[in-house]
């Protein structure tokens, strides 16, 4: 990434409200969306003072804390929001896509996302932790879209997350992600295949509160707190959920141990 300064000419990335602008591409096809290995709460900068990060009249927002990006956003500032945009745009698309599993809706809604951190910015409360105030807002806008989706039935989520797990780019909604096996005799490769597709379906089968943690968790990277605080539930459901998540995926692919 390079360094990013306070050019004061730069204007954040401004996502589009139409339900219908999902497309990234004149044709209307979306390109693979390239999904975060590592989680942005896994990488965030530490806090740094203020002499630090600024040099007579450029700011290295590369140094700076979410917390202290979004101070700057507040104060109107547009580089701090592109820092931020760059930081978690990766992270947004993946929790999205492993939220409401349809590629179509993925961009969209990671753009309604960054619009309403942009104009809700006076919204947030410094020092609280930007990663549980981000995915609680991108969270409640994937239960916005389920909950539109249950009452207009055209397309269930089911195909949805079918399609998506099948479109070959790996980007389903997969458990099995980062454990892509490099075999090379074919029957061990449809053997990995068979476990990936049947560790999607018992994701896709949890109940939506275990599902939301397990996907906080294994893939978003978040803190048994921050996903306490993103869900409402206590330190202790968070536990208790993952626990029984873990359990029912053993279960389901117990024949390919």
């Amino acid at each position: 990434m390079e360094s990013k300064t306070s050019s004061r000419g730069a204007s954040p990335a401004q996502p589009e409200r139409n339900r219908s602008a999902a497309s990234s591409s004149d044709s209307g096809e979306i390109g693979p969306l390239k999904l975060p290995v590592t989680p942005a709460s896994k990488t965030n900068p530490k806090r740094l003072k203020d002499e630090d990060v600024i040099t007579g009249d450029f700011i290295n927002f590369e140094e700076l804390a979410d917390e202290d990006l979004m101070k700057l956003c507040q104060d109107g500032d547009e580089d701090a929001f592109e820092a931020i945009f760059q930081r978690y745009s990766g992270p947004a698309l993946s929790f999205i896509q492993r939220m409401i599993g349809d590629r179509g809706r993925t961009e969209a809604l990671g753009q309604e996302a960054f619009l309403r951190i942009f104009k809700d910015a006076k919204s947030y409360q410094y020092p609280r932790s930007f990663s549980t105030w981000f995915y609680t807002i991108v969270r409640n806008l994937c239960k916005n879209e389920l909950r539109w989706r249950s009452r207009h039935p055209t397309i269930s989520i089911e195909e949805n997350l079918d399609r998506s797990r099948g479109s070959g780019d790996g980007d389903g909604l997969h458990i099995a992600d980062n454990l892509k096996a490099q075999a090379t005799d074919p029957l061990d490769r449809i053997v990995g295949e068979e476990l990936t597709g049947k560790l999607g379906d018992a994701v896709k089968e949890l109940p939506e509160l275990e599902r939301e943690i397990l996907i906080l968790k294994c893939f978003q990277g978040l803190k048994y707190r921050e996903i306490a605080e993103v869900v409402g539930v206590p330190v202790g459901t968070v536990r208790s959920r993952i626990h029984s998540a873990l359990e029912k995926l053993r279960k389901s692919v117990k024949d390919y141990l």
